[in-house]
């Protein structure tokens, strides 16, 4: 690089890209790799969530629009997500929603098995929420067990 910090060739600023991808990856909670199988299941918690590819070229569990889309404006910087039409989930970092806007929030902040920091009181509704889904879960994958 050169004397300020600036990449100065193709290979440096593909490092530098992909320093970038890989760092959002681990902050978003994204998975890192080839296309995961179908809907998998978080393996923290069992849920199931929308894995959906990343521009940075990872995947992103996405909670379900369910029960109903979250207004963009109740949630805070760089944890709105927004799908394109062709699928792929992208942040809107700092940008302020439009009025109206919905958004999606990446299960991985939600996770009721995760560890995380302190949550905004919309998250601990939420992960409390997916607490009372996975105990549901897992008493219904007991009581297929014992009919088996």
């Amino acid at each position: 690089m050169g004397d300020t910090g600036t990449p100065q060739t193709a290979t440096q600023w593909a490092e530098l890209q992909h320093a970038i991808d890989d760092a959002q990856g681990r902050d978003d909670g994204a998975i890192p790799g080839p296309e995961p199988a179908p809907a998998p299941a978080c393996p923290n918690c069992g849920l199931a969530g929308n894995i959906h590819p990343t521009h940075y070229h990872w995947w992103i569990r996405l909670e379900p629009d369910d029960p109903e889309p979250l207004a963009a404006h109740t949630i805070p910087p760089r944890q709105r997500w927004h799908i394109d039409p062709d699928g792929t989930a992208w942040n809107s970092q700092d940008d302020e929603p439009r009025p109206g806007q919905t958004c999606r929030i990446s299960h991985h902040l939600v996770c009721p098995r995760a560890d995380r920091p302190d949550l905004a009181v919309w998250l601990t509704a939420r992960t409390t929420a997916n607490e009372e889904r996975t105990a549901l879960l897992q008493s219904q994958l007991r009581v297929q067990g014992d009919a088996a």
